[in-house]
């Protein structure tokens, strides 16, 4: 599924977007893959959305802005479509539309900072270990466990201790980079075992992990027969 997009003055296309009754389609596989914070955003956001997956990804492949997934289509009320390409764009775009993204500049830009992060360390974890040929598997995943994984975990324990150990890595309210950790850390416990991250060893950041799963709304999305079944697909197709 593509929608046809027309062009649109980037001034016009600004107003458009600001506007908190726009519709949303997201594109993506019907697998968690590298949505599960972007979905969850969504869930939280009270916006009006569908999540949509490819009919024939061979055909609608070229249509999209850079050939890869996700994609957003934003539509308007009066019936125009906004279309934005690549994760963390798309994170940010809606994290700034949702109130997210910190409450001045500088935070703005503590919550990019950590959100970057993060995505980094799961991005490694999916380039370096799942994507592995089945020979290198263990030892790719050594790799992971005791050089890329302990630098984030330290790094990022000290930086949510410094805030208070509170659950959010800036002030006490919640942001995307709070959303991110939160929605990684079940992937990669499932994958690398708890003898990194632990309520024991890394309170800190399961602060933030436990904070988003006591939200009200993301526990709905959650308990969804839509996430259980993008859980088992996912299961199907990497493994986790």
């Amino acid at each position: 599924m593509v929608a046809e997009i027309k062009s649109l003055a980037t001034e016009r296309m600004s107003q458009l977007a600001m506007a908190k009754d726009n519709k949303f389609k997201l594109l993506y596989l019907p697998i968690h893959g590298i949505v599960t914070g972007l979905r969850a955003m969504f869930a939280m956001s009270g916006a009006e959305y569908t999540f949509v997956h490819p009919e024939n990804w061979a055909v609608e492949k070229p249509t999209t802005p850079f050939g890869s997934l996700p994609v957003l289509y934003e539509i308007t009320t009066s019936g125009e479509t906004l279309e934005l390409a690549e994760l963390s764009a798309i994170e940010q775009y809606i994290a700034q539309k949702y109130g997210w993204i910190g409450d001045n500049l500088w935070e703005n830009n503590l919550v990019k900072m950590y959100h970057s992060s993060s995505q980094s360390v799961f991005d490694k974890l999916v380039t370096t270990v799942v994507r592995a040929p089945k020979e290198n598997y263990d030892q790719m995943m050594q790799i992971y466990k005791t050089s890329i994984l302990p630098e984030w975990v330290h790094y990022h324990e000290r930086a949510l201790e410094s805030n208070g150990s509170n659950g959010h890595y800036v002030g006490d309210k919640l942001t995307l980079a709070d959303i991110k950790t939160a929605t990684i850390i079940d992937n990669i416990i499932t994958l690398t075992g708890d003898s990194l991250i632990s309520r024991e060893k890394t309170p800190a950041i399961m602060a933030v992990y436990d904070n988003l799963e006591k939200h009200p709304k993301y526990a709905v999305w959650k308990a969804s027969e839509e996430w259980k079944e993008y859980d088992r697909n996912n299961k199907k197709m990497v493994h986790f």
